[in-house]
This record gives structure tokens, C-alpha cells and sequence, in this order.
């Protein structure tokens, strides 16, 4: 077919206004405000020791990264490039000139270097597993960086874009002034400002109005409310009482869908349901035991009357959405016959402690998970806990069977491996043997299939020794009212403010 080329013209001027007009309908000003599940644990890295997803959200808006992820692509924040050496083992960062923290600290070499120097000191006790290649970060000069490593690490920029307290660096002056006034008020470069906290309630921030991207943010403020109860959460959405949350229960979901006046965000991510087994006490240092409670976890029955279909049982470690899914793997699932089975070879009674959070949702999964021990033969005792508090007992070790949530694997999947799984202290406190000669095998590896084969070995180990249960794939879901734009992708159930808008009519 033949165009006149005038008229080819205006379709080609039609097509670049249509594809530029997302940036021009991203207005400025207002407040945002985000439901959030529970308490905030703080902002001092070395105080807080984690910050789950709660406490990230905020951390993210204030603080920032050397890179970040945007969908599955590692952009640039704080870094404009990363050039390896001949011999892999140090790499080349260039800062990006020009930025400030709130204080007015420069961010320059000498800020990175004394972040990442300061968060891999032992005696923070922080587990920076996901660092462990890194042997130093020095300055070369005042605008770029060199990370030093034992060994070549192909995961390096990923390690240093994903979303974690390790990669979230603060005002060096901020932090070494006042260290507890910090984890009450941190001072980052990110386009907005903390303003305060009052506990319980809220997080409240402002925007920067000197980030040194000048499109960035679009919002005002954007506070973030304490709503554990996620019945109380979903109505606040429905009222208009805040704009956007997470949903915590699958009815709210499947209401929320037919809900005119909201819209639902989903992101069926790599992460999933689990429970911690501590394998370094007992009942759980006896194999057979923590196998048993995995045969016993019957997942479709939780996906039927739990997550009313919402979501799917788990078959691997990475799930069917992710590049890393290991489709042939024997994966321990439901099995009755062979729970009962282990259980009578242990010969004797097994009876242990399961912390979970004090909330409707965790009250309900731990006593789905009695119910389903003792038709193997086995007695749980629920341990309530605030899920703030839940956060501070699993970093300590202080349980036997506590409730979790397995991150997404988010870009490389050696990151969130080696924190779980490998390590000198691994979440689930087994012994990393068998894991970490195949982590270390895949770090230093180029070839994507030989690495995905590599990690594949890893979550059939995984499976083979039961180091945690992993019953239920988690699928992420936001609701939200009309006027929220620019919401991304919801992995690992984070609302990034950081280029979000409000569009009221």
C-alpha cells in the first residue's frame, strides 16, 4: 500500500507525541500516601541490621545506590559506569559528579569507600554475605571508586543495584555525628527528604528540591502509615484514606478487582512463602525431621482455601517467571505417607516452637501449618510476635521454626542465593558445605548456561536437605486509587515513590 508522504508525515508526528505524552502527563505536587504493613525497624545500617520491605520503602526514597533495577535492567543512580579489569579482580566505578546529601556532605569516593567499608566491618554483625567477594572499596580519585575482589565475581554490578540495606548509602558525616538520631532520621542524596517518624503511625518525607535529577521527584511528600491489620489497610484504600498499599488477604483481592474505583497491580515474582527452619538446633539439626514437615505441608490446600487460587504452589526456588527456573528438579512437596514415614524413623516424639506474626494473616498460616504436622505425627506451638519483632528474631537465631518470606531473586540470582543459602551464616543456620563450592563455581563463571546449570545444583540441595519450607509461590498485589500513576513493577512487593505521581481531575 502507497502513503502519501505528507500524511506519513503526521502519523510519524502523531506517534512521537503519543509516545511522549506519559512524560507530559506526569504532574507535580501533591501527597502520596502509602498503607504500609507494619512498624518501621529503623535506618541505621548497623543498627537495624536488615530492612525488610516495610522499612525499605522509605529507606529507598531518602537513600540511594551505586545502580539500581528497573524492571530487569540495571540503570545507573549514583554511578554513571563500572569497567572490570583485565583480571577481574577489581572493578572500576565512576561517581556521578555533582550531588550533595541532605546535609550538604559532597558524595564523592571517600563516601562510598566509608559505606561499604563501614557495613562489612565484623563487628556490625550484619550479614553481608551478598558482599563476601568484595575484599576492599578504596578511592582512586574524588570521583571514582575501586572495588577490590578475592575472586572474579560476574554478579558484581547486580550485587551493587539490587535493593538492600547494603546498597543504600547515607551521609558519612550524618551517621558518625549522631548515630541513633540517624536510625530515627536518615540523611541520603534521594529525591525526597526525611522529615520524621513518629512511631507506630507514620513516616513522613519531602521532597528534595536540590536532587541532582531535575525532572525527579514529581510528589510533594509522601507519607507512609502503620496499617498492620489488613482489613483496616484495605479499607483505607477504599476510602481514600491513603492511595495506595499492599494487599494482605486474597478476598480483598479478588474485591478489590471488581471495585470500580481501584486499581490492582500484580507481580508474580520469584520469592514465596517460607518458614525458616533453624538446622543448628534441635528438632531441626535431624534432617529427617525438617523433610518431614515439608512432606507434610500440603501447598495446594493453602493455595485453595488460603490464597483462594491467587497464587501457586512452589516447584523450585526461582519460579516459571523467572530466566533461572529449574524445571526438572525432584522438589520435596506433599506427601503424607512419607511424612508419617520419616516420622516414625526418628522414634521418638517431635514436638517444636513456630513464630509467627500476630496479625489475622500469620495467626491463620500458623495454625494451617498445625493442623497439617500433626496429621504427620508431629506438635507445633505458635509463638505471636509483632512482625517487626518477627523481623528482629529471625536475624538473631532465636527460634526453632520461624515465618518468612523468600526474596524475589532479583536480577542475579547469586545475591539472594548467598544470603539464604551460603555464606559463613546462612538464614536457615545449616552448614553451607555443600552449597558454597557450587556459589563460588557460579561467581566466577561467564557462560549463562553453565551458571543457570550451576544454580540449579543449588536449589536441588536445597531441596534434597529441607533447610527451609518453601511451600507457596508469592504473587504481589497493590490497590490503588484512580489518581496513582507511575506505579512499577511491584517486585518484592515494594512501592518505589521515587517517579510516582498523583493526576487528579
Amino acid at each position: 500500500m502507497n502513503t502519501h508522504p505528507l500524511r506519513l508525515s503526521l502519523v510519524v508526528a502523531l506517534a512521537l507525541v503519543a509516545a511522549a505524552s506519559p512524560a507530559l502527563a506526569q504532574k507535580r505536587g501533591g501527597t502520596l500516601t502509602v498503607g504500609s504493613e507494619a512498624e518501621f525497624s529503623g535506618f541505621n545500617h548497623a543498627k537495624a541490621k536488615i530492612f525488610n520491605q516495610n522499612t525499605l520503602m522509605p529507606a529507598m526514597a531518602v537513600m540511594e545506590g551505586l545502580f539500581a533495577y528497573e524492571g530487569k535492567q540495571i540503570v545507573p543512580r549514583l554511578a554513571l559506569s563500572l569497567a572490570e579489569a583485565p583480571d577481574r579482580l577489581s572493578a572500576t566505578v565512576k561517581l556521578r559528579p555533582g550531588v550533595k546529601f541532605h546535609d550538604g556532605t559532597p558524595f564523592n569516593a571517600e563516601a562510598v569507600a566509608a559505606h561499604y567499608s563501614w557495613l562489612m566491618a565484623p563487628e556490625q554483625g550484619i550479614n553481608t554475605a551478598m558482599l563476601a567477594p568484595i575484599k576492599s572499596v578504596e578511592k582512586v580519585e574524588e570521583l571514582t571508586v575501586r572495588f577490590n575482589l578475592h575472586q572474579p565475581w560476574t554478579a558484581l554490578r547486580s550485587a551493587l543495584a539490587i535493593d538492600s540495606l547494603s546498597n543504600l548509602i547515607g551521609s558519612p558525616t550524618a551517621i558518625k555525628a549522631d548515630p541513633e538520631g540517624f536510625h530515627r532520621k536518615p540523611v541520603g542524596t534521594g529525591p525526597f527528604v526525611f522529615k520524621e517518624w513518629r512511631s507506630g503511625d507514620r513516616v513522613v518525607l519531602e521532597r528534595n528540591p536540590k536532587y541532582w535529577d531535575p525532572k525527579l521527584p514529581h510528589l510533594d511528600s509522601v507519607v507512609f502509615r502503620v496499617l498492620p491489620d489488613a482489613n483496616t489497610r484495605y479499607q483505607s484504600i477504599k476510602s481514600g484514606e491513603v492511595d495506595i498499599a499492599n494487599l494482605g488477604a486474597a478476598n480483598h483481592l479478588l474485591d478489590a478487582r471488581k471495585e470500580p474505583g481501584l486499581k490492582v497491580s500484580s507481580y508474580e515474582g520469584s520469592g514465596s512463602i517460607s518458614w525458616n527452619f533453624h538446622n543448628g538446633k534441635e528438632p531441626f539439626n535431624d534432617a529427617r525431621v525438617r523433610q518431614a514437615v515439608v512432606h507434610a505441608f500440603n501447598s495446594q490446600a493453602m493455595v485453595d482455601t488460603f490464597f483462594l487460587g491467587t497464587t501457586k504452589p512452589t516447584n523450585d526456588l526461582f519460579g516459571p517467571n523467572s530466566e533461572w527456573y529449574c524445571p526438572k528438579l525432584e522438589w520435596r512437596g506433599y506427601d503424607l505417607p512419607r511424612a508419617r514415614a520419616l516420622v516414625a524413623k526418628v522414634g521418638k516424639p517431635i514436638k517444636f516452637e513456630l513464630v509467627t506474626t500476630n496479625n489475622p494473616t500469620g495467626r491463620r498460616m500458623g495454625t494451617m501449618l498445625q493442623q497439617f504436622v500433626k496429621e504427620a505425627g508431629m506438635e507445633a506451638e505458635l509463638k505471636l510476635v509483632e512482625q517487626s519483632q518477627n523481623v528482629r528474631i529471625g536475624v538473631s537465631g532465636d527460634y526453632q521454626m520461624d515465618i518468612w518470606r523468600y526474596n524475589d531473586i532479583g536480577g542475579d540470582p547469586d545475591l539472594v542465593l548467598t544470603y539464604y543459602f551460603g555464606g559463613k551464616q546462612p538464614v536457615s543456620r545449616h552448614d553451607p558445605g555443600k552449597v558454597n563450592p557450587l556459589l563460588d563455581q557460579a561467581r566466577i563463571e561467564t557462560d549463562a548456561k553453565k551458571r543457570h546449570a550451576l544454580y540449579c545444583q543449588v536449589a536441588q540441595i536445597v531441596s534434597d536437605e529441607a533447610y527451609q519450607l518453601i511451600p507457596v509461590r508469592v504473587t504481589y498485589h497493590a490497590a490503588a486509587q484512580p489518581h496513582v500513576k507511575g506505579l512499577p513493577p511491584l517486585q518484592n512487593s515494594l512501592i518505589r515513590v521515587r517517579g510516582m505521581w498523583i493526576e487528579k481531575k
